[in-house]
């Protein structure tokens, strides 16, 4: 006489039957009629044609991506402009000045340092100018004249760093935005 088990699958385990439970893991996992099959491979990847089921996106954020990019782009004028492209600025155009005016911030900022450098060097003449003419009234003519010549550098330095930072502004003015 042969008894069902309660459980399908299962080995049973009862005396009537004369079977016994597994006594390893090893033995469990390969169940009753032998190893089991190993877990399927995954599916492949989306090919990115849009005819998977997992490569949906919903229609709403397509035409917002595209709306957006097409806009920024400059390829289409903006509702609020009123079809006058003449105020509007590409992409290219953009990234354009922004590059332009990075290079007038450093064309000034190199402006401020050449004027910082000269400063120091024409304190450093100054102070070495009167030390010298106080100790020697001598030499009171020679050093005159590196002192005033001192006081000439530091004011160069000044227009000159002025004069870079007019010249970066009209560049930057008279950029084409279109």
């Amino acid at each position: 006489m042969t008894t069902i088990p309660s459980n399908p699958g299962s080995t049973g385990g009862s005396a009537a039957t004369g079977n016994t439970p597994p006594s390893s893991r090893a033995d469990a996992a390969s169940g009753p009629s032998g190893p089991t099959t190993p877990p399927q491979d995954p599916p492949p990847p989306p090919n990115g044609n849009g005819d998977d089921a997992t490569t949906f996106v919903n229609p709403q954020i397509l035409d917002a991506v595209k709306q957006s990019t097409t806009y920024a782009l400059g390829f289409e004028t903006l509702p609020s402009v009123k079809n006058d492209r003449s105020n509007r600025v590409s992409a290219g155009g953009a990234i354009a000045y922004d590059k332009a005016a990075q290079a007038a911030a450093l064309a000034v900022q190199d402006a401020a340092d050449y004027q910082r450098n000269v400063l120091s060097v024409s304190n450093v003449a100054q102070a070495k100018a009167l030390a010298m003419m106080f100790a020697d009234k001598q030499n009171i003519p020679q050093y005159a004249t590196i002192f005033v010549l001192a006081i000439a550098g530091s004011l160069a330095a000044s227009v000159t760093a002025g004069q870079v930072g007019v010249q970066m502004d009209t560049m930057l003015e008279k950029f084409p935005r279109a």
